[in-house]
């Protein structure tokens, strides 16, 4: 009987070579798959904060909170808390301060982003963002507030209506985003996520341009009778 034969030198560097090109081929859309999957979830945290946000304006005359961007380090910590403004508005759990760790937060879904897994503050060992703040999301109408609270010389109660008042003007603006572009699949644009006032859509997030950003300023200083 004739033994049989084993692999040659060549036909196992064959194969083996084969097996590399369709790991090369398989891992990037392994790992486009892992973050369409991550984008998808963060859209749907977006979503239901979206609902959150209009169960609270609904009992508030249509006018957006009033805090501070969740995400400035100076920010004054007598200043309310998007965090618990919102919370008899959602059944979700709100972000504690873990006991463990001073200074860093329990944060559970729908209050963290999945792509939000590091930061590159060396200070906090490069935790995630929401481990830091509460939250992966950054309050965009807060800054607005804030900006025109400082730059117009209003009050903060007149910014946060003048503000409010503008985004009903035909202006479909995010109200909460994604802090930074973890969402890498974008091509164009910011890679972040975004839900939007009126319809209370999420979807991709953008730049308001020049003119948006003028015309928004008139509006503002309209509602504010200057």
């Amino acid at each position: 009987m004739h033994g049989r034969r084993g692999f040659t030198l060549i036909e196992l560097l064959v194969v083996i070579s084969i097996i590399g090109v369709l790991v090369g081929i398989l891992l990037p859309a392994l790992g486009n798959a892992r973050e369409t999957s991550r984008r998808t979830k963060c859209l749907t945290n977006l979503k239901g904060m979206g609902v959150t946000f209009q169960l609270y304006m609904n009992d508030n005359q249509e006018i957006l909170p009033l805090v501070r961007p969740l995400h400035d380090p100076d920010i004054e910590p007598n200043d309310p808390s998007l965090l618990d403004v919102l919370a008899q508005y959602t059944d979700a759990g709100i972000p504690i301060a873990d006991p463990d760790f001073p200074g860093s937060f329990l944060v559970p879904d729908p209050w963290k982003c999945p792509s939000d897994r590091s930061s590159d503050d060396a200070a906090s060992g490069f935790d995630p963002l929401y481990r830091r703040f509460g939250t992966s999301y950054e309050y965009f109408p807060g800054n607005l507030m804030l900006g025109v609270e400082i730059f117009l010389g209003v009050k903060s109660e007149q910014a946060q209506v003048a503000v409010s008042n503008a985004f009903r003007n035909d202006r479909t603006w995010p109200v909460l985003r994604d802090y930074s572009d973890w969402h890498q699949l974008r091509v164009g644009g910011p890679a972040r996520n975004a839900v939007y006032y009126g319809d209370w859509h999420a979807d991709w997030s953008f730049e308001p341009n020049d003119g948006e950003i003028e015309k928004f300023i008139e509006d503002v200083q309209q509602f504010l009778g200057l």
